[in-house]
């Protein structure tokens, strides 16, 4: 009688294969709420409005202009991410600017991400539990649905997964020797560099590599040519990528809140940031699209928070360094994130904000792997292996259960602005947006309230104060609305939108001469721009002068041909 086949008890490796494609498709179904989202936020100024990706014809204007190219006022010049516009224009060219599978790619994109970051852990640190909790954690994280969710949120998840496939391809030049390797890694960095600035710390990222490499086998390997090859090459590609950066771009524009901040004073609240962005990776439920000075106030080296914030960084790299023959996975983690969190920090230099989540997504893989390494380490105690499978699945419970909501709060301005303004009421970016959709549905009055909240919030708030303007025009307040809007102008003489309202309160009121005078000086201002042409072809032909007016007439018509409609 032949032997009853025992079936064997999965190992590692047979529940592990399987995790490849498990993980990615987790990300995928955890932003299910995203499939059907709208533009948001930057999405529409980057996406929706951008004239520069509406026609591929724009592609080699693309790679040699700034990032916020397509907005005629734009006053930051300091971006150029060439490739994640070009995939913009390609996807615009495609489906006409549906933003449906524009939230598809960026959801797809977030699970090679993790795909690639699970190839990574895995080629480095050789443990299947590591491999697993890392790509898990980092796929259902809700501190990722800003960059996920937000279709401008595409630069991080490119730049991201390019450093991956980066790091991915120095271990096998390095290991192997073949050069197809090395060109990989070249291509990877230029890719990386080319969606986002994050790529330029790649030679940085490498070396932090190679200290995993020494911690796991105790040997320094300098000597190895093939080190020294791949850095110098990656290392030139940035300097050249650099210097075509800087002829591009100009400098950075600081948020308006770093005006007048002493860089000490900056450099304090940023010290500050970086464990509350800690603190977001532990217990992501308080998350907001926009942190305003209420929740970002600026402090000094003396404040009580700070001092404790240098206590625990230091606690977290002598921690790091203490483990770094015993873990080394947590020590590169802490190293990963303090690298690639300094760019973005405002620690080196004032950037366009104070604290967001967005920026977050590329640092967050060395904090994941950390925490994923010490539940890797407490189930290796033995005694501790229950405790490790019950805080693997309570975090994986909320993570999905608070990822599920955020993203479901990212499907529509209505519903981003209702949720950031009940975790930053005084937001003026939020209460603008608002108003402007209490204004979409016709609620006058409600958006007049908004409006007056974000200009109390931030009288220097120049989007507010142009929709402030229309309200009162709305309400018969021309006085108030020209006031308004001068100051708007006075405050951002590059606002295109001030100057068009205020030709149109001037012509509502038949003020002729003075709609004609602003028409002149946005003319001048922006040359350009169809709706400056066209209002102020109105402007001359109220004034019978109608051979001028048709020729502007005509120029709008050449830059925006829908403009006016069939008129």
């Amino acid at each position: 009688m032949a032997k009853k086949k025992v079936k064997s008890k999965p190992t590692e490796s047979s529940w592990m294969k399987h995790t490849w494609w498990a993980i990615p498709l987790l990300a995928i179904l955890v932003y299910i709420p995203s499939f059907t989202g709208q533009f948001t936020l930057d999405d529409n100024l980057i996406v929706e409005d951008n004239t520069m990706i509406r026609s591929l014809s724009n592609l080699p204007q693309i790679w040699k202009s700034h990032y916020w190219a397509g907005k005629i006022d734009a006053n930051d010049t300091s971006l150029y991410r060439p490739l994640t516009l070009t995939t913009y224009a390609l996807q615009y060219a495609m489906t006409k600017g549906n933003p449906i599978p524009f939230h598809i790619l960026n959801i797809l994109l977030h699970a090679l991400v993790c795909f690639s970051l699970m190839k990574l852990v895995h080629l480095l640190f050789k443990n299947n539990y590591l491999t697993f909790l890392s790509g898990l954690f980092f796929a259902i994280h809700p501190i990722h649905t800003e960059a996920v969710s937000g279709i401008v949120g595409r630069a991080e998840l490119m730049s991201a997964l390019f450093i991956m496939t980066a790091s991915i391809s120095y271990h096998h030049w390095r290991e192997k020797g073949n050069s197809k390797w090395l060109i990989a890694l070249l291509l990877s960095t230029a890719a990386a560099i080319t969606s986002k600035e994050h790529g330029f710390m790649i030679p940085l990222i490498l070396a932090v590599q190679e200290t995993a490499y020494y911690f796991n086998t105790r040997k320094y390997q300098w000597g190895n040519k093939r080190i020294w090859t791949a850095i110098g090459s990656v290392t030139l590609i940035c300097i050249c990528l650099w210097i075509v950066h800087s002829n591009i771009t100009g400098p950075p524009v600081p948020h308006e809140q770093w005006l007048g901040v002493k860089p000490s004073n900056r450099i304090a609240t940023s010290l500050r940031t970086a464990a509350e962005y800690l603190g977001l990776h532990i217990w992501p439920m308080k998350l907001s699209a926009d942190y305003w000075t209420d929740e970002v106030p600026i402090v000094g080296f003396g404040h009580i928070k700070v001092i404790l914030t240098l206590f625990l960084l230091l606690l977290i790299k002598a921690l790091a360094f203490w483990q770094r023959r015993r873990m080394v996975p947590f020590t590169w983690g802490i190293m990963f994130f303090f690298l690639t969190l300094l760019p973005v920090s405002n620690l080196l230099f004032a950037a366009g904000f104070l604290k967001a989540e967005r920026i977050l997504y590329i640092p967050s893989i060395g904090i994941i792997v950390a925490v994923a390494a010490l539940l890797v380490r407490l189930y290796e105690t033995g005694k501790g292996k229950v405790a490790a499978y019950i805080l693997t699945g309570l975090l994986t419970l909320f993570f999905i259960g608070r990822t599920w909501i955020r993203a479901s709060d990212w499907k529509s301005n209505f519903t981003l602005a209702q949720a950031t303004l009940k975790t930053s009421p005084n937001s003026p970016r939020f209460n603008n947006m608002m108003g402007l959709e209490m204004e979409h549905q016709n609620k006058h009055e409600e958006a007049l309230k908004y409006y007056e909240r974000a200009v109390k919030g931030n009288p220097n708030h120049v989007p507010a104060l142009v929709n402030l303007a229309t309200e009162y025009n709305n309400f018969k307040r021309s006085d108030e609305a020209i006031a308004t809007l001068k100051k708007a102008i006075k405050i951002d003489p590059n606002t295109v939108i001030a100057y068009v309202n205020l030709m149109s309160v001037y012509r509502s009121l038949g003020d002729y001469d003075n709609n004609l005078a602003v028409a002149n000086q946005a003319l001048a201002m922006f040359p350009g721009s169809a709706p400056v042409l066209w209002n102020a072809a109105n402007a001359y032909q109220l004034k019978q002068d109608m051979p001028k007016a048709n020729e502007l007439r005509a120029k709008a018509k050449q830059i925006q041909p829908d403009i006016g409609g069939n008129q």
